[in-house]
């Protein structure tokens, strides 16, 4: 099996999940308001289904937090962190895209082929379908603004490793263009080494400060 027919396998895995889980998520809505939606934009997230999905992250990260004697020279460090900085700029850098009329289908797409090549597939499985891939959009267009990070802040952790992986922390803050007060962001980074490059494998920081935002009544 080539690489290409893998990656879109995994893409309609993914693709699969997200369109069962949107028709659980419509079918909840409908159950509980008649009220029907005023955008055709979505913007909100469902803060239990994101919640759920960062709290089973975090327990499969638990199991194994032992450090291990894994071993990284300082240039590779260096290298990914610098992989780690690149990833954080492109995740969290929106232009007028925002103003386009998208599904979120259509939203997920293009938010996967912008973060796939930095995420491990399972990664990418898991912010997909806790919809944390398509935050950043969803702020862009809640504030409507283009929005990019500013003041991004990455260091090692101690234990520098655990089970074979960098662990890296971070801080940054998402600016806007329009004015609007920029939102601090604090996280936590796993990075596993590939044959030529890393990936990431985990990806955690304050995103319900971020739905809060979203989901705000204007």
């Amino acid at each position: 099996m080539t690489q290409a027919t893998k990656k879109r396998k995994s893409r309609l895995f993914i693709m699969g999940s997200v369109v069962l889980l949107l028709a659980v998520m419509t079918g909840c809505q409908q159950s509980q308001s008649a009220t029907p939606a005023t955008t055709e934009q979505p913007t909100t997230t469902p803060t239990q289904t994101t919640e759920n999905a960062a709290s089973n992250q975090a327990n499969s990260i638990s199991t194994s937090s032992k450090a291990d004697s894994t071993t990284f020279t300082e240039e590779q460090v260096e290298q990914a962190i610098q992989f780690a900085a690149n990833y954080k700029k492109d995740q969290y850098t929106v232009g007028e895209e925002y103003k386009k009329k998208t599904s979120l289908e259509e939203m997920i797409e293009q938010e996967m082929t912008k973060n796939e090549s930095y995420l491990t597939e399972k990664q990418l499985q898991y912010q997909t379908v806790s919809r944390l891939l398509t935050l950043p959009m969803q702020l862009a267009v809640k504030k409507q603004s283009t929005l990019s990070p500013e003041d991004l802040e990455i260091h090692k952790k101690e234990p520098q490793t655990r089970q074979g992986v960098l662990q890296l922390s971070y801080t940054m803050k998402i600016a806007f263009a329009n004015g609007e007060p920029s939102i601090p962001v604090e996280g936590e980074l796993q990075l596993q080494p590939t044959a030529d490059t890393w990936k990431v494998s985990y990806d955690v920081f304050n995103h319900n400060d971020l739905f809060n935002i979203i989901n705000a009544k204007s």
